[in-house]
């Protein structure tokens, strides 16, 4: 079975390049709609960094993919990737896999004092539909309905 057929990413193993521009690997996201898509990784308060996955699991050609991604990231059905912005203000961003963005989703701040963090951290697609996105974010936890669905792992 190649990657090609049936990909985990706990069995993409590769050593991240370290780099002036790009100090700091943190998360990770392999595309679930197609290994050629490639392997997302945050780099650092850089962007998101995306690498090509050969058939034999390992990483090349690293690139600069989007400005944008701190930590936690997904993807649609549709192949796009959902970034989060880490601090304040609290904004998921999306991206086509041409690495186009399409839009972004600005969390509500709140206007009260004294006003709680309101960051973007983390996303998990879910309900039975896969059509509601929950983002962690400091202290707050938030689900927005989308028109796509998340992608979801082959059976």
């Amino acid at each position: 079975m190649t990657a090609s057929d049936y990909v985990e990413a706990a069995r993409v193993q590769a050593r991240l390049p370290r780099s002036h521009s790009h100090p700091c690997p943190a998360g990770g996201q392999l595309s679930e709609m197609s290994v050629r898509q490639g392997l997302y990784v945050t780099a650092g308060t850089r962007g998101t960094m995306r690498y090509d996955v050969l058939p034999d699991d390992t990483i090349t050609n690293g690139r600069l993919f989007v400005a944008h991604g701190v930590d936690g990231m997904k993807t649609d059905e549709r192949g796009n990737l959902y970034t989060t912005s880490g601090g304040t203000p609290g904004i998921v961003q999306i991206t086509s896999p041409a690495g186009q963005p399409l839009g972004r989703l600005h969390l509500p701040q709140p206007g009260y004092e004294p006003r709680p963090r309101v960051c973007a951290t983390n996303e998990a697609f879910g309900d039975a539909d896969f059509r509601s996105l929950y983002i962690t974010a400091c202290t707050h936890l938030f689900k927005i309905r989308m028109k796509v669905a998340g992608s979801r792992r082959p059976k």
